[in-house]
């Protein structure tokens, strides 16, 4: 259990260096082999329980975090350009 959270922990973390794509994926391919007893305890259960439901909840919502903090800073950065570049055009026309 504590590797779980120390995994979600790592990923959490190192995901934030969203301007530093290599460490984050580094990180989180790091963080992934912690997952990786949860993963084949969950597929070799017979039953489906809430602790799996739980912690596979968790882990795509980390997931989704990680992509999220990754490429925000992209995208922000070409809206900026795009703004900059169409207020510019606009006011130099006028």
């Amino acid at each position: 259990m504590f590797s779980l959270f120390f995994s979600l922990f790592l990923l959490f973390f190192f995901s934030s260096f969203s301007f530093f794509p290599f460490f984050s994926f580094f990180f989180f391919f790091f963080s992934f082999f912690f997952f990786f007893p949860f993963f084949s305890s969950f597929f070799f259960l017979s039953s489906f329980s809430f602790s799996s439901f739980f912690f596979f909840f968790f882990f795509f919502f980390f997931l989704f975090l990680f992509f999220f903090f990754l490429f925000f800073p992209f995208f922000f950065f070409l809206f900026l350009f795009f703004l900059f570049f169409f207020s510019s055009s606009f006011f130099s026309s006028s």
